[in-house]
């Protein structure tokens, strides 16, 4: 543009000087004709239909230069001169115009590491474009950035221009690529508080290692390394080095040997400390309840990025209160006499706001009523922080979206606040089908056709069969999670099942009603109704017992259960309890065998180091028969796979008969103990420690007791991968047993569809 505005100003200074005939002599005498000259590629109607002065309108000088700047305005051309002559009918305008020549062809030319399109995206010199010697340089400064990108720190590029038969500016970029030049080593010089490797570990810019080849580690490049600086000095602010300064970096070049050397000079000073730290006070909040707030204490190392959490961590705190709008200013007072850092928290909470619209878009098929149900906040009610992270939450845990943001931004009144929803559904209907191999069942056919959201109420619908050599199971759920809007849970359970466990077989009809109700925020209780017929074949003479033997049973029993869930995610966990309590009793006076089971299991998730996560998860069980009845078989608690103790199958653990095969226990107890890193939103791996044993009587315990023994428990460590797919969570893992018992296999690959614990 600024080129464009300089052609322009020399074309209308010509014109005056070369023009004195037409500023003089011929001013008004009418226009006979206008001619343009000179244009090869620019039609000349097109600038014909730029100049106003036309025939038989007088000659007008300050037209003619309106005319000039009219058509520079096209961009497309350097020199235009005017030129007036006699004609018969009065005077002849000529227009001569000089193009600016566009780019023809472009080619590159000896780019063998680096692919074309990433050398094309940065530069300016595109085919119709039109031509300027300036991009020549542009060009080239651009594609050695490429290079240097790349670690070729002594590629040459040469650009190379010629004129074609259609008078177009043909451009040839040649480049000569040489050799990668990588970091050989990244060092420090002044640093007396912390050594190199610690500095290193703080920066992006990294000497070369064989790990390069994946992560392109170990290339210099200058913007990384600015940035890096900056990395520096805020990690030795946040160690309490206030003065420090991080020089610019001394960069050495080995030509023979293509290596780079970094030396970053930096000047630490000296070590300051928190001195005061005040707080506005509040007439809503205690002197104690803000200190508490933060983070920050008097005489330890001050610290830059923990004054910044605390600012925040403030403003959270009368957010909290319906100040949605609180600003918190840090006042930094640095000592230098005693090194110390005062520190003075001015607050304006400004005024409470309260929650004007919730406004919810984005679900096509979920209705409104089944989102809003879940928010935490009302129309008019006082906003609440805590309370809108937690309607988040709520809806994430429906499972039935991708991504969820809750805006806020004000209302039409100053102290109210909107509440902008924007969803992107998931599919929640599936229908999969699907085969794999185990050591235990063989072949197993899985299928299900489900819908988590039926008609878009937030129900849930099922019907899946499992089939393998061991066991032709078929289900069909049902459940409405908020019956008429209210709290209250109803579902409904069929089932038609039949297993082979080695040492018996069941074949189980019944159907189940289950009512629960959430108690507050993290509280649920349940009850559920069950019924079964159960039909146990296959038993050997040898084996029969008291509590083993050919018959069919019905029982009928009630099972109340607590939960106690505050993870942040069902579906991918990485904060929060989860505490669940169960009973179930049967027979008595509802008929049926009389026994019990009664069990307990938590799991904690807490955030380790980076996007690590751990994980740990604990459960016991205990069942026994009253009235004289004894606990039936097909109650008993068997261990072993991928949702209990991984690496392990069921034969492998517990009391078992004199062939070795499983019979299942009274007691039981587990403990998983996992690290788990998420590649993604969906995709996590993880390695686990597993520990447990089914404890009970039988004719073979030799790797178990009869009752509970933390001594006596199989263990197994292992790794998997865990995603969502459209038919909700999918699990891979193999596990290797700790004490592997003669007989038994090294470890054990499983597959496992639903969440891990």
């Amino acid at each position: 543009m600024k080129r464009r505005r300089i052609y322009l100003a020399l074309a209308v200074l010509l014109f005056f000087l070369a023009a004195p005939s037409l500023l003089f002599a011929q001013q008004g005498s009418l226009i006979d004709s206008i001619e343009i000259q000179g244009n090869q590629r620019i039609d000349s109607s097109t600038i014909l239909f730029y100049i106003k002065s036309e025939p038989g309108q007088p000659l007008v000088r300050n037209q003619i230069r309106e005319d000039i700047e009219q058509i520079f305005s096209l961009g497309q051309f350097k020199d235009i001169k005017v030129d007036v002559q006699s004609a018969a009918n009065g005077m002849k305008v000529v227009f001569m115009v000089e193009e600016i020549p566009s780019v023809g062809d472009v080619r590159l030319v000896g780019n063998d590491k680096v692919d074309a399109k990433e050398v094309f995206d940065v530069i300016n010199i595109k085919r119709g474009a039109t031509f300027s010697d300036h991009l020549i340089q542009e060009s080239k400064e651009a594609i050695s950035g490429v290079y240097r990108d790349k670690g070729f720190f002594f590629a040459k590029i040469q650009i190379d221009t010629s004129v074609n038969e259609d008078s177009l500016i043909d451009v040839v970029m040649r480049v000569n690529e040489g050799e990668k030049v990588n970091i050989e080593q990244v060092r420090f010089s002044g640093n007396k508080t912390f050594k190199d490797k610690a500095l290193i570990g703080i920066i992006e810019t990294k000497a070369h290692t064989w790990l390069s080849f994946f992560d392109e580690s170990g290339i210099y490049k200058k913007d990384l390394l600015k940035l890096d600086l900056l990395k520096l000095e805020s990690y030795y602010h946040d160690h309490g080095f206030l003065r420090v300064r991080v020089l610019e970096p001394e960069i050495e070049i080995n030509n023979k040997l293509k290596e780079i050397y970094i030396t970053i000079p930096v000047e630490e000073g000296r070590r300051y400390r928190v001195g005061k730290v005040e707080i506005e006070k509040d007439i809503e909040l205690s002197e104690e309840e803000l200190k508490n707030a933060i983070l920050t204490r008097e005489k330890e190392i001050y610290n830059e990025s923990q004054v910044r959490e605390d600012v925040v961590a403030l403003a959270e705190v009368f957010s909290k209160k319906g100040y949605a709008y609180a600003d918190v200013n840090p006042n930094i007072k640095i000592n230098d006499d005693n090194l110390t850092v005062d520190l003075n928290m001015e607050i304006d909470k400004g005024k409470k706001v309260y929650v004007g619209k919730i406004n919810v878009a984005g679900n096509t098929k979920t209705r409104d009523n089944v989102i809003r149900r879940e928010f935490r906040l009302k129309e008019g009610e006082l906003f609440d922080s805590d309370k809108l992270k937690r309607s988040k939450q709520r809806i994430n845990n429906l499972k039935f979206f991708d991504d969820v943001k809750i805006d806020t931004q004000r209302g039409e009144d100053p102290e109210l606040i909107d509440l902008d929803t924007t969803l992107s559904e998931r599919p929640t209907g599936s229908f999969s089908i699907g085969a794999g191999f185990s050591s235990v069942e063989n072949l197993i056919f899985n299928s299900s056709i489900s819908q988590n959201n039926l008609f878009g109420r937030g129900q849930s619908l099922a019907f899946s069969t499992a089939l393998s050599s061991r066991r032709t199971n078929f289900n069909v759920n049902f459940t409405e999670p908020r019956l008429l809007d209210t709290q209250i849970l109803m579902g409904v359970d069929l089932f038609n099942r039949e297993n082979d466990f080695f040492s018996f077989d069941t074949a189980t009809k019944g159907g189940s009603v289950r009512l629960g109700r959430g108690l507050g925020e993290y509280d649920w209780v349940g009850l559920q109704y069950r019924f079964e017929e159960v039909e146990v074949t296959n038993v050997s003479a040898a084996d029969v017992s008291d509590f083993l033997k050919n018959e069919t049973r019905t029982t009928s029993r009630i099972a109340p259960s607590f939960i106690h869930d505050t993870r942040d995610n069902f579906l991918n966990p990485t904060t929060g309890w989860r505490h669940v309590a169960r009973f179930e009793i049967a027979g008595g006076v509802l008929g049926g065998s009389d026994f019990y089971r009664t069990g307990y299991e938590t799991t904690y998730y807490h955030p380790l180091i980076g996007k690590l996560v751990g994980a740990v998860h604990g459960e016991v069980n205990i069942a026994s028969g009253y009235g004289g009845d004894n606990l039936p078989i097909f109650e008993r608690y068997f261990m072993g796979g991928s949702s209990s103790l991984r690496g392990y199958t069921i034969r492998d653990v517990g009391p078992k008969n004199a062939e070795g095969d499983p019979l299942g226990g009274d007691q039981s107890l587990l403990l998983n103990l996992e690290v788990q890193y998420p590649f993604t939103k969906t995709f996590r791996g993880f390695v686990f420690y597993d520990r447990g044993n089914v404890y009970g009587s039988g004719p073979n315990t030799e790797t178990t007791e009869q009752v509970i023994d933390l001594a006596t428990m199989r263990d197994a460590i292992g790794a998997g991968i865990r995603f969502l797919s459209p038919f909700g969570p999918i699990g891979f893992s193999y596990g290797i047993k700790l004490d592997k018992q003669p007989g038994e296999n090294f470890g054990e690959f499983q597959f496992s569809a639903g969440s891990a614990f």
